[in-house]
C-alpha cells in the first residue's frame, strides 16, 4: 500500500467516524443518560415483557403521550412562546366569573392546552374565555423569530366569535388581547394565566415529561426527537423570561423571582427539563433528522445559533436553560432543601463524573441541614411541612441510587444521621394513625394513617396519563425496602407494607425494579417475623422539641 493509498483511507476512516456530536461521545462534557442509562431502560423493556403491572404503565404513558405524537413537528416546535404578553399567577386571584357571576378564585379555572387551547373556562356554568379567536391573534402578531409581538399582531380580531356583529352590545364582552378583559374597572388575565398553567405547564412541560418517559418505555426514539425539539425551542427563549418583571400575583407586580413561572415552581420545572433532557440525551445525539429540522429553524428565523451539529443544540439547551439557571440562582430559589436538589441535579446532568466531587459537595452540605435536628430540618408542621423536605430528599436520594449502584450506602455512611430522618415520622407517629399536629398541619384531630415520611405512589395500579407531573419517579416502596436492606430496621417494611394495603402483591410498584418476586418474599418474611406495626417506645427528640410517653 503506497502512501497516497494509506492516507485516503485514513481521511474516509475518520469522516465516517467523526459525527456532529464529536466532544459529546469523546470525553468533553456529557458523554451519556445519568439518571436513565442503558442498563435501567433495558431493565424496564424486560419487565414490561413479563409484568402486567408494568405493561399497563408503559400503555398509560404512550396514551398520555399522544396529543404531542398527533402534532407535526412544526406545531411542537410552536408550542413554545416567548415573554411577550404579561403572565399572571391567577386569572384573578379572589375573582367571579363575568358570565354567570359565581366565585371562581385562585386556582379554579379550567384549561387543557392539548384539547381546548388558548382557552379557559368557568368550573361553574362552563363558559370559555377569551371569547376571541386568541389563536388566530397570536399566530398575526408572530415576528421574523417565531416570538408574538403584540404591537405587530392584528388587533381586528379582537372581537367576541360568537357576536361578529360590532353593533351587539356583547361583540367585546370577553375580549383578552393578552392582558386581559376589562369590565367596570376589573381585569380577568385570562391569557396571562393560561400561559402559565396551559401553555407552559400542560403542554411544554408536559410536553417534555410525556414524551421523553414514553420514550424510556417503548425505547421509540420518535418520542425523544419531540421531546428534543421542544427542549431546544425552550432553551432558544428561556434566559429571556424573568417572573419578577414580567409577572403579576394577586393582580400586582410583586418583584418574585422567576422563570416562566414564580421562583418555587420555577425550582422544579428547571430540574425537570435537565432531567427530561438526561432521558433523552443518548437518543437525540444519534437523530440526524432531528439535526436536519433544528437547522432549517434555525436558518428560517435568524437564529443566533445555526444548529449546524448536536454540539450546537447540546450547546443551545446547556447553556440557556442548565448553566443560565446555575448563573441565576435566585430565579430558582425555593423551600429547603429544593434548590440545592435542582442544582445538584443540573451539575450531574451537564457533567457527569467530572462534577461528581462538586456535586457531592452540595449533597454533603444539605444533607448536614437536612438532618441536622434530631434526623430531621426542625421545621414545625409534623404531618405537613415538616415532611416535605425528607419526602423531596428521599425522591432525590431514591433516584441516585436507582442510576449510581451503591449511593445509598455511600450516604448513609457519609450522613448516618440519614437512618433517624426517616425514623422520625415513625416514632412520632401515635397507633399508626395521628401525628401530633404542631405546627401548620392541616386541621384538629385529623387522622393519617400512612407514614408521612415518603410519599407512596403506585402508578401502574391508577391512570396516570391525565397527569402532567412526571410518572416515572423513583418507587417509594423500592427506597424504603433499600433502607431496610441497609439498616435492618423492621420499620421501613413495616410502613411499606401498610401503604400496599398490608399485602405484598405488586411491590415495589416500580417498573426498573431488578427483582419483583423477591423483593415481595423479603417483604413477606420481615412482617411475618416482625408483624406489621412499628414497634414503640417512649421517645424525646429534644432537639425537634417534641415527646411521645408510651
Amino acid at each position: 500500500m503506497n502512501h497516497r493509498t494509506f492516507k485516503a483511507i485514513a481521511v474516509l476512516f475518520f469522516s465516517l467516524c467523526w459525527c456532529p456530536c464529536r466532544g459529546v461521545f469523546g470525553g468533553e462534557g456529557k458523554t451519556r443518560s445519568l439518571f436513565m442509562p442503558r442498563e435501567l431502560r433495558a431493565r424496564a423493556l424486560a419487565n414490561i415483557r413479563q409484568d402486567e403491572g408494568a405493561a399497563r404503565l408503559r400503555d398509560q404513558l404512550v396514551e398520555r403521550a399522544r396529543p404531542w405524537t398527533e402534532l407535526s413537528d412544526d406545531q411542537i416546535w410552536g408550542l413554545m412562546f416567548g415573554p411577550g404578553i404579561t403572565r399572571s399567577w391567577m386569572v384573578w386571584s379572589d375573582g367571579h366569573c363575568p358570565a354567570c357571576g359565581k366565585s371562581v378564585s385562585m386556582y379554579n379555572w379550567q384549561m387543557d392546552a392539548m384539547s381546548r387551547p388558548w382557552k379557559t373556562w368557568c368550573p361553574h356554568c362552563a363558559a370559555v374565555f377569551p371569547t376571541n379567536d386568541f389563536a388566530a391573534f397570536y399566530r398575526s402578531g408572530l415576528d421574523e423569530r417565531g416570538i408574538f409581538d403584540p404591537a405587530a399582531a392584528d388587533r381586528s380580531l379582537l372581537f367576541n366569535a360568537a357576536h361578529p356583529d360590532p353593533n351587539d352590545p356583547l361583540h367585546r364582552f370577553g375580549v383578552d388581547d393578552g392582558e386581559g378583559f376589562v369590565q367596570d374597572g376589573k381585569r380577568w388575565r385570562f391569557i396571562g394565566a393560561y400561559l402559565i398553567y396551559g401553555q407552559w405547564k400542560q403542554a411544554v412541560l408536559g410536553g417534555i415529561n410525556a414524551l421523553s418517559e414514553a420514550y424510556v418505555v417503548t425505547g421509540d426514539k420518535a418520542y425523544a426527537r419531540k421531546a428534543g425539539i421542544l427542549l431546544d425551542r425552550v432553551a432558544d427563549v428561556y434566559p429571556s423570561f424573568d417572573f419578577a418583571q414580567q409577572a403579576v400575583i394577586y393582580e400586582q407586580r410583586m418583584g418574585s423571582a422567576g422563570y416562566v413561572s414564580v421562583w418555587h415552581d420555577a425550582c422544579e420545572e428547571t430540574r425537570e427539563l435537565a432531567q427530561g433532557y438526561d432521558l433523552v440525551f443518548e437518543a437525540i445525539a444519534e437523530d440526524a433528522d432531528l439535526m436536519t429540522l433544528l437547522r432549517a429553524k434555525a436558518a428560517r428565523h435568524g437564529l443566533e445559533n445555526r444548529k449546524e451539529s448536536f454540539a450546537d443544540i447540546r450547546r443551545n439547551i446547556e447553556d440557556r436553560i442548565l448553566r443560565d439557571a446555575l448563573t441565576h440562582v435566585a430565579k430558582i430559589s425555593s423551600n429547603y432543601p429544593r434548590t440545592p436538589i435542582a442544582v445538584a441535579t443540573i451539575k450531574a446532568v451537564l457533567d457527569w463524573p467530572d462534577s461528581r466531587d462538586e456535586v457531592y459537595q452540595i449533597i454533603d452540605d444539605f444533607l448536614r441541614r437536612a438532618t441536622a435536628v434530631d434526623g430531621v430540618t426542625g421545621e414545625k408542621g409534623l404531618a405537613n411541612y415538616s415532611a416535605f423536605g425528607l419526602q423531596s430528599t428521599a425522591m432525590f436520594l431514591a433516584m441516585w441510587d436507582r442510576a449510581i449502584p451503591g449511593f445509598l450506602e455511600e450516604m448513609l455512611r457519609r450522613h448516618p444521621q440519614l437512618h433517624d430522618m426517616y425514623r422520625f415520622h415513625v416514632d412520632t407517629w401515635c397507633f399508626a394513625q395521628y401525628y401530633p399536629l404542631v405546627g401548620d398541619s392541616g386541621w384538629f384531630a385529623a387522622r393519617h394513617d400512612q407514614y408521612q415520611g415518603v410519599r407512596f405512589q403506585r402508578p401502574g395500579r391508577e391512570s396516570v396519563y391525565s397527569h402532567k407531573d412526571p410518572v416515572l419517579s423513583p418507587s417509594m416502596f423500592s427506597f424504603m425496602g433499600r433502607l431496610h436492606e441497609l439498616t435492618r430496621d423492621p420499620a421501613f417494611l413495616q410502613v411499606l407494607y401498610r401503604a400496599n394495603d398490608r399485602a405484598v402483591a405488586g411491590l415495589p410498584h416500580d417498573v426498573f425494579a431488578a427483582d419483583p418476586a423477591g423483593f415481595q418474599t423479603r417483604v413477606a418474611q420481615g412482617i411475618a417475623e416482625h408483624g406489621d406495626v412499628p414497634k414503640h417506645e417512649s421517645v424525646n427528640k429534644q432537639q425537634w422539641r417534641i415527646g411521645r410517653l408510651k
